[in-house]
């Protein structure tokens, strides 16, 4: 029968991502999500999954590999939320488009959300998060840019995927923060560059995600 909680041998964490480092245990040329945790600490962690180096927010670092495997495995369609700001025109049809799929290029399969919510506009110089390096020339040029803020729902992870399908509807990603993973939200208590032990109702959660797909025979699952 599998336990009800995870074991204290297993480290669990939520990590509030900042921009301008990469998701990854070591890089040469670039800060990783790993330097932001002392060294002592270190070893044997990794984050789950990855986002884009000029991205933010919520992302799990763990030293549990089968239970990452699990989470990561796109059969189980774990969710992933994000907020996206997007410059372009998004009409009702596009948004649609969204959730019914866009073939782009080299890829055999179309892209598509599990869902996507207009939250707001909002001026280019009054976002909330830090703006992608390349397109800081927007800020410069059009600082009263009005541009639309959405909550799209994820259950894939392929490379750049929001970036691609704003690409596709003719819109421009210039800004990510990425809210939920595995429906844990991010705590926007923890400023960006900390972090904090998982909850037991997080990891109850994970667990639940877990024993839901069947998973059996795995550290992540039946201890």
């Amino acid at each position: 029968m599998a336990r009800k909680s995870f074991p204290q041998t297993y480290r669990y964490y939520m990590f509030h991502k900042p921009t301008g480092c990469v998701s990854a245990c070591r890089d040469a040329q670039h800060t990783t999500v790993l330097d932001y945790f002392p060294p002592e600490e270190r070893q044997g962690l990794f984050p789950m999954g990855r986002l884009d180096k000029h991205s933010v927010g919520i992302l799990l670092i763990t030293d549990d590999g089968k239970l990452n495997r699990h989470l990561l495995a796109p059969e189980n369609h774990i969710e992933k939320q994000y907020h996206v700001w997007a410059a372009g025109n998004l009409s009702e049809e596009k948004l649609q488009l969204l959730q019914t799929g866009i073939l782009v290029k080299g890829l055999q399969q179309p892209l598509r959300a599990k869902s996507v919510r207009m939250l707001q506009r909002e001026k280019l110089c009054d976002l909330p998060v830090p703006i992608f390096e390349n397109r800081k020339f927007l800020l410069k040029e059009q600082p009263e840019l009005l541009v639309s803020r959405l909550e799209i729902l994820l259950t894939e992870g392929k490379r750049h995927e929001i970036k691609r399908l704003m690409e596709a509807i003719d819109c421009m990603a210039v800004a990510l923060k990425r809210t939920s993973f595995a429906g844990i939200p991010l705590d926007e208590a923890l400023q960006p560059g900390t972090y904090r032990n998982l909850t037991e109702q997080e990891q109850t959660l994970l667990l639940n995600l877990a024993q839901n797909a069947n998973v059996s025979n795995s550290r992540g699952v039946n201890r």
